[in-house]
């Protein structure tokens, strides 16, 4: 139904009607409820969730999925929409917080915490009371200690605490 409206010659369609006209035309519940309607919708919302990254739009898409099978095989307006209502249902609470958490596992550290486990060599002695300096890759830090560290000393960075490392001794 909407590819066929789609097909239609818009210049014959749009002879004395305004937009609205065609609007109202093209929006009638045997359009909006048809199986090509939940399978275009369910297309802009994977476009849409393209375009995010919450998962939400996603959510939406196994109602839509459920709407036009009913659609295909017939079933009225109110069981496509209990289908809709279902299957988003089910996408919400079941399938978006897997994918959210599938996102979100497994990510490498950056910034600061990328620091924790690099090595470094001491540049500026180091005591239990004095912080010194440490250098990391290319990177001068400031830098505290559990003891006495003298320069040279090589070290590994244990926790970042503000704009100063932690270290410890690798021997």
């Amino acid at each position: 139904m909407i590819i066929d409206l789609l097909l239609q010659d818009p210049q014959a369609a749009s002879e004395g009607q305004g937009f609205f006209a065609q609007l109202a035309e093209y929006l009638k519940p045997d359009v909006l409820m048809s199986w090509e309607f939940w399978t275009v919708t369910s297309g802009l919302l994977l476009l849409g969730e393209l375009l995010t990254a919450s998962f939400l739009l996603c959510a939406f898409v196994p109602g839509t999925v459920v709407a036009a099978i009913l659609a295909a095989f017939g079933i009225g307006i109110n069981g496509q929409l209990w289908g809709f209502i279902i299957g988003t249902l089910f996408g919400l609470v079941v399938l978006r917080p897997i994918l959210v958490k599938k996102a979100n596992q497994g990510g490498e550290p950056s910034n600061v915490d990328a620091l924790v486990g690099q090595s470094g060599v001491v540049t500026e002695s180091i005591t239990a009371s004095t912080p010194g300096r440490v250098k990391i890759r290319s990177e001068e830090w400031r830098a505290t200690a559990g003891g006495d560290l003298e320069s040279g000393t090589s070290v590994s960075v244990v926790r970042v605490e503000g704009n100063a490392v932690h270290v410890q001794s690798q021997a």
